[in-house]
């Protein structure tokens, strides 16, 4: 009886720990999803920083009148350019609709000839079947892209604040990090933060020579082939080469699609310029920008964005490169060279 009431509570205990796995583990993706919110705003307040504190050292202005302004020319750019988009992508929209018109009806023409009439397809396909079948989940769809939405507009609200915040009082976090550390090991710690701030500073950099040099070269390419809209889909390009490796990818994919517009000759002429593209990027721009950018070994940023995006999806893919910068910094000052005494444990820029 003793061992059997044994096995009961080992079966129950299993059962209620498993459930608090299972439990902490949602928390748990949750956390990391919130954590990446705030490393992105810590990028994005890195950057602001960087940039203020090159304005107060170049002009009379003090930091706080410099961080001002650095920030009101943000918004006012980043409100044109999204006023510019927006309306780019409406115009072309009624363009796109008509297209599609017009695309319909020469295959419904092309059907007519090989004998598929118009009667045959309704009595094949049960329009009003379908449509009622698949009304609901078209709803369902709705709703979802519409939370996505806001998801992704609630994210870009906590990256903004959180980075606005950090960049207006650096130090004030800067300290409160520190005040975490025991005292002997501040002064590492302190040198640690300052790496990390280089690290992340020289990736922004290289991403932002990277993304303006693509964005500009995508623009004039499409351009010269005839795609419609090549300022947009340079500026779409420049903002996905943020993501490094899957973002040329991502990037092409509109391309061909208005190059159908155009022609197929013109799909393929998108491609073949897209792969010389990413040649020149490869073997030029990467190059130029190396002593800006640090350096990341490529299997090891590949790794990261399949694993981020596996386990947290797009945020994931986004933000795996400037995780890799902090993880390898970390490793390197704290583990190579405290923990194995290694004196050079390696640098990730080239400078």
């Amino acid at each position: 009886m003793f061992e059997k009431t044994t096995n009961v509570r080992s079966l129950v205990f299993a059962t209620l720990l498993f459930a608090l796995i299972l439990a902490a583990a949602g928390v748990l993706m949750q956390t990391v999803n919130v954590m990446l919110l705030i490393l992105a705003g810590l990028l994005f307040g890195v950057f602001v920083n960087g940039v203020s504190g090159w304005l107060e050292k170049h002009s009379p202005l003090p930091y706080t009148a410099s961080y001002l302004i650095v920030v009101f020319t943000m918004l006012i750019v980043g409100g044109l350019g999204v006023y510019y988009l927006g309306s780019q992508t409406v115009q072309r929209a009624g363009q796109l609709g008509s297209e599609l018109q017009s695309a319909v009806e020469k295959a419904t023409d092309q059907l007519k000839e090989i004998g598929i009439t118009e009667k045959s397809l309704k009595e094949s396909f049960e329009p009003q079947k379908m449509i009622s079948d698949q009304g609901k989940t078209a709803l369902m769809g709705l709703l979802s892209g519409m939370r996505s939405i806001g998801g992704a507009i609630t994210a870009a609200f906590v990256i903004l604040f959180v980075g606005l915040y950090a960049a207006y009082e650096p130090n004030l976090y800067r300290t409160g990090i520190l005040k975490l550390v025991p005292m002997p090991k501040r002064d590492r710690a302190a040198e640690v933060l300052a790496q990390l701030n280089d690290a992340l500073s020289g990736w922004i950099v290289g991403r932002l020579m990277s993304m303006a040099l693509v964005g500009v070269l995508t623009s004039i390419g499409l351009g010269v082939l005839g795609v419609p809209l090549p300022v947009t889909l340079g500026v779409l390009a420049a903002l996905l080469t943020f993501i490094p490796n899957f973002g040329p990818l991502l990037a092409a994919l509109p391309q061909m699609m208005l190059a159908l517009n155009v022609g197929t000759d013109t799909v393929i002429y998108v491609v073949v310029f897209n792969l010389a593209l990413q040649g020149i990027e490869s073997y030029l721009i990467t190059p130029m920008i190396q002593r800006h950018e640090v350096t990341l070994p490529p299997i090891l940023t590949i790794a990261a964005q399949l694993l981020m995006g596996l386990v947290v999806g797009v945020v994931g893919i986004m933000m795996a490169a400037p995780l890799v910068v902090v993880i390898m910094v970390l490793v390197q000052m704290l583990y190579v060279e405290d923990r194995l005494g290694d004196p050079n444990p390696g640098n990730l820029t080239t400078s």
